[in-house]
Order: structure tokens, then C-alpha cells, then sequence
């Protein structure tokens, strides 16, 4: 009976609202609602210990290993989701909500200039050093690939290509982009296109040519050299953080992968259950669970010798890890 008179106030109450004149005004709305301090990438300013973090909120800051205190670099009025770092002009590019990418002089905060683009919103930058190519792609399909070094001048890219999102850039200007369930790998000074079948979203690429990918609770392996898998994987358990007893429990869970890079004999792959997992490259096989983070990791970087590991969380965490 309770459980019948709810239904019945319920259908009442919707009734009332349906048939009530509504005006609704409509105000610019941010992308996500949570916490702007949260971070939400984090890449390395020099070989090692020191790095830029973003936040949601719009900030840019400076974190240096061992020191409490952070640095603010920048402040923009508009949330921030990925960044890249050019070291030669000392230039950080963001890419935010509303302003397409912002190119920020990372000495002094000041804003520089805004890339724009076509429509909507870009989610990931990808950016190398030695060719100075900058790229992303917007949420409507489009990529954007800019020459940082002659004046961001934009790259056309062969018809191919079109509506690939470009993922990774090699130090001879070698792009990898993501098209449905094949990667493909575009030769900016030959023109060459080459084609790789497999599914999920390229995280990273090492120095072999091999793809580490990821796709919803598993990330894969694959050998471009043998045009061929190596091995697929995932989480084992989710360890929940008992804070009252301060332990952990597994539970036979698997959850969703979010980000994950390649070292030299090693795999390190962040969760939605708030661990990193390291895994022998070789065989797949897992080495290691790291467990510090007690929200969700939105971001992992690996420094150019692979001897160390930065990652950031949800709460506005930040941990390096020596390897």
C-alpha cells in the first residue's frame, strides 16, 4: 500500500508540472560540473621532477617533486583538458572548452594566442618536440595539425585521413591517427599512409613501433612489424581503500582502463579503479599494483628516459613515482 500511494503522488506531481506554462532560460554551461580544482593533465616541464599540471577551473601550475607549494603559471576562464609543452619557446598549449587551443607563455602566464577551431571542443593534444608538429581533433571529427615552428601553420592532410584522429607524432614527423577499427600512420615528408587493423583508442606508441591500445576494461599489445597482436589484457580485482581501517579489499571486479603508457620493458596502465598496474612489456604478465590514488586518475606521464612516472587525480592529487 505505502509503495502504491508513492507511485500515485508521484504520477500526481508530474501531471501538475506537465500541464504548468514553463519558461526555461538557457545559460552557457561548462562541459562538466566537478570539482575545479580536480586535475586534469599533467605533463613534464624538464627531464624530470618537475611538471605543469591543469585543472577544470582553468588554472595552470607548476609542481616541482618533494615541495608542497605549487606554482601557478596561468590562469584562464575556461576549463582545461589537456596540455602540451613546446620547450624551445617555453610556450604551454591547453586545450579548453570554449577557447579552441591557448598558446601560453609559460614564463610569465601571459596568453599569446588562441588556435581556433572549426567546432566544438578538443579533448587530447599530442605534441613532439623534434618535428614541432602540435595536433588534436575536435568532437565533431575534425583534426587540426599545426606547425608550431613556422608560425602554426596548418597541415593538409591526404583525403584518407580525413576525420582520423591523430593520436601520437614521431621525431621525424611520423603521425599515428585513430579511425574506426584501424590506426593509421601518415609520413608528413613521403605522403605514405599505412593501415593497421585493430580496434580501441591509441595511448601510446614506443620506440619498436609497437601500439599500446586501449579499449573500455582491456588495453592490447600490437606489433606493427608483424601486423599483429601480442597479447590482450586487463585489471584483475578492484582493491576498494577501507579508510576506517586503512587496508584494502579485492573485489572480483574488473573496471574500465582510462590512460596507459609505454616504458622500455614496461606497461603502466591507470584505472577507474584508482590504480596504476605495471606489467611486464614482454609477456604481458602483471609486476605490480599501485595504489596510492584515492580518486580517480585522469592523467599519467612518463619523463623522456622513462625513469620516472608522474600521475594526477580527480581530487587534485598529484604522485611521482621512481621506476
Amino acid at each position: 500500500m505505502k509503495t502504491t500511494s508513492r507511485i500515485t503522488i508521484l504520477i500526481s506531481i508530474l501531471i501538475l508540472f506537465s500541464q504548468c506554462k514553463q519558461e526555461i532560460k538557457l545559460k552557457p554551461q561548462k562541459l562538466t560540473g566537478n570539482n575545479p580544482v580536480a586535475f586534469t593533465d599533467v605533463i613534464y616541464k624538464s627531464g624530470r621532477d618537475t611538471v605543469f599540471v591543469s585543472t577544470y577551473g582553468g588554472h595552470i601550475y607548476e609542481i616541482i617533486n618533494n615541495k608542497t607549494k605549487k606554482k601557478k603559471i596561468a590562469l584562464l576562464d575556461d576549463e582545461i583538458y589537456s596540455m602540451a609543452y613546446n620547450s624551445s619557446t617555453k610556450q604551454i598549449y591547453a586545450a579548453t572548452l570554449n577557447s579552441g587551443i591557448a598558446v601560453i607563455d609559460a614564463e610569465n602566464g601571459k596568453l599569446i594566442k588562441t588556435l581556433k577551431l572549426k567546432e566544438t571542443w578538443a579533448h587530447k593534444l599530442t605534441y613532439n618536440q623534434q618535428s614541432k608538429l602540435l595536433a588534436t581533433s575536435d568532437f565533431k571529427g575534425n583534426h587540426y595539425i599545426w606547425n608550431t615552428a613556422d608560425n602554426f601553420r596548418i597541415l593538409e592532410t591526404p583525403k584518407k585521413i580525413r576525420n582520423a584522429q591523430p593520436k601520437y607524432i614521431t621525431d621525424n614527423g611520423i603521425i599515428y591517427f585513430n579511425k574506426r577499427n584501424e590506426v593509421l600512420v601518415w609520413n608528413t615528408q613521403t605522403n605514405q599512409i599505412f593501415s593497421h587493423s585493430l580496434t580501441g583508442t591509441l595511448e601510446d606508441v614506443d620506440k619498436n613501433n609497437n601500439l599500446l591500445v586501449i579499449g573500455g576494461k582491456q588495453f592490447a599489445l600490437y606489433n606493427t612489424s608483424t601486423d599483429s597482436l601480442v597479447y590482450k589484457n586487463k585489471h584483475p580485482n578492484w582493491p576498494i581503500y577501507l579508510k576506517d581501517k586503512d587496508s584494502f579489499v579485492n573485489v572480483p571486479l574488473t573496471l574500465e582502463i582510462v590512460s596507459g603508457k609505454l616504458g622500455n620493458n614496461t606497461i603502466y596502465t591507470a584505472g577507474l579503479d584508482k590504480t596504476i598496474r605495471k606489467w611486464k612489456k614482454s609477456t604481458g604478465s602483471l609486476e605490480e599494483t599501485l595504489k596510492k590514488h584515492r580518486a580517480s586518475i585522469s592523467a599519467i606521464s612518463l619523463n623522456k628516459n622513462k625513469s620516472q612516472l608522474v600521475s594526477v587525480d580527480l581530487s587534485g592529487t598529484i604522485y611521482f613515482w621512481e621506476l
